[in-house]
């Protein structure tokens, strides 16, 4: 807020809070301030609550700022991989010489290192390891919905193969998620675990540090360009291509943890080609146009045209 007062040359007051203040906040923080529309409407929300309390002391507060401060759609286009797409990412080989040098380029080989003390600089090798570590918790996270915090802290304690199911309590809402562990043509937790289970690790999966360093780098490989590759894009993924899988969506929730449909419905991304596919596995199917219009139904026969008699 204060930065926005700034750049707007105009101090914040009660009297200022109307439709332009509101405009010209929505504006500056999804334009320049680059944030996203969920980020805007905490603010806003957090605002409402200021203003409410501010109400109720009896300060002078603007009546209509409960229709002025509005919040603002969430959802803003597709915000998922599609299937097609987290192929992509899943197929990506760090030992094909085709795909590490992209990492050889952006990560060289540091100078030998001079003296004693400090802290080392990582080679390239280590670099790459550490792609292919981000690339497989963004897997776990596309695979199981789970966020990234939760996907780091996932043990095999939490793994039940014989129901293949994985329970673990969410860290941000403390609900159980019950996460289907079985593996299919897309989603693979399955082969993904047992990938790394030889290193008898506490966790499934090696601790990554900083991977927003890495996510750019394994979009250029696989080919991603219309987002900007986060972990929460992960679980996006996961529950839009599960709802495109058939899956009913008390069930996807059962994983994702969510407990209103309200909630579930902003993970989910409209894909037009992958929509019209889930449609086409589920229609009834038609014979050619050309054949039913040669052979129309004969409960068409029945139909005659009114006698002239009958008409009024």
């Amino acid at each position: 807020m204060t930065a926005f007062a700034k750049a707007r040359k105009q101090p914040l007051s009660f009297e200022g809070l109307n439709q332009g203040f509101y405009d010209g906040l929505r504006d500056y923080m999804l334009g320049p301030a680059g944030r996203s529309p969920r980020t805007f409407n905490t603010y806003v929300k957090r605002l409402r609550s200021f203003l409410f309390w501010a109400e109720s002391q009896q300060l002078p507060v603007p009546p209509q700022f409960r229709k002025t401060l509005r919040l603002a759609p969430s959802y803003v286009g597709i915000d998922a991989l599609t299937q097609a797409e987290l192929l992509r990412v899943a197929a990506l080989d760090f030992t094909d010489p085709a795909v590490l040098a992209h990492p050889a380029t952006a990560f060289p080989e540091p100078p030998p290192r001079q003296g004693r003390g400090g802290r080392g600089v990582l080679s390239t090798a280590a670099h790459v390891q550490r792609c292919e570590w981000t690339r497989d918790v963004f897997l776990l996270c596309a695979y199981t919905s789970l966020r990234h915090g939760d996907a780091q802290e996932l043990g095999w304690q939490h793994v039940n193969a014989k129901q293949e199911l994985i329970e673990k309590a969410l860290n941000k809402t403390t609900i159980t998620g019950l996460i289907p562990y079985l593996d299919d043509d897309v989603f693979q937790p399955v082969a993904l675990l047992a990938k790394y289970a030889p290193l008898q690790l506490a966790t499934c999966l090696p601790f990554v540090r900083d991977p927003w360093r890495y996510l750019p780098h394994i979009a250029h490989l696989a080919r991603i360009t219309r987002l900007k590759l986060g972990m929460h894009i992960g679980r996006k993924t996961y529950a839009t291509l599960k709802v495109y899988q058939g899956v009913p969506k008390s069930l996807v929730m059962l994983a994702t943890g969510h407990q209103t449909e309200a909630q579930f419905n902003e993970y989910l991304g409209i894909n037009e080609e992958e929509l019209l596919a889930s449609h086409e596995q589920t229609a009834r199917r038609l014979p050619p146009l050309e054949k039913r219009v040669a052979n129309p139904p004969s409960s068409c026969s029945t139909l005659t045209q009114p006698d002239a008699d009958n008409v009024p």
